[in-house]
């Protein structure tokens, strides 16, 4: 897909209020490997300290649909942070994080128009980990359900676009899953191939099985 037919439907599926100043493409991608989860990730680091870092980690050699995982970590100014795993707001799966005292209450989400995300239940998340300090929050977690969806899916050898949001209002019940949220701040878009997510299939779903939040 061009990119600006790719911008273009971004930009629709987002909302009124997204505007090309406001969509940001200027995140860059590298693999981190974390001696603390001994995962490797593709993570994308943003042009700001104010924007999240997200991280993804996949098994190598699977075939769709495979578990995933996502560890974001973001600025406390961040009140809540959102990941389409199919680069748009719409008809992809959305994980959507707030932090909640010195943990995160994780959301699945799917939309179908401009509207306020709703629960999706065909996407299932299990906390590997999460924490806050005096600077930030993160969480970092397992994902059934995000490497496929009705109407898409990952790609294990070609590029792959993801989108992100972020707002800096609260949410209304940060202990409830299915709390309403404010519309974004922030919005941005990057693409990337998964061949600096992956990770021996053995060695990560060991890390899902045995890690707890």
């Amino acid at each position: 897909m061009a990119f600006t037919t790719l911008l273009a439907l971004l930009l629709l599926t987002l909302g009124a209020s997204a505007s090309p100043a406001a969509l940001d493409k200027r995140q860059t991608t590298s693999r981190y490997c974390s001696s603390t989860t001994s995962l490797c990730y593709l993570q994308i680091t943003p042009r700001a300290a104010s924007i999240p870092t997200f991280r993804i980690a996949v098994p190598d050699g699977a075939s769709v649909p495979f578990d995933t995982v996502l560890e974001i970590i973001a600025p406390v100014a961040v009140n809540w942070a959102g990941f389409a795993w199919g680069g748009s707001m719409s008809l992809n799966p959305l994980t959507v994080a707030w932090p909640n005292g010195n943990k995160a209450t994780v959301s699945s989400r799917w939309s179908t128009a401009r509207t306020m995300p709703g629960t999706y239940s065909s996407a299932t998340y299990k906390t590997l980990s999460t924490s806050r300090n005096a600077t930030h929050w993160s969480v970092e977690v397992a994902c059934t359900g995000c490497s496929k969806w009705s109407g898409g899916q990952l790609s294990t050898s070609s590029i792959n676009t993801f989108a992100w949001a972020l707002s800096r209002t609260a949410v209304q019940q940060p202990s409830s899953a299915s709390s309403s949220f404010s519309i974004h701040n922030n919005v941005g878009m990057f693409s990337s191939e998964l061949k600096d997510a992956k990770n021996p299939a053995a060695a990560f779903s060991s890390y899902i099985k045995t890690a707890t939040g």
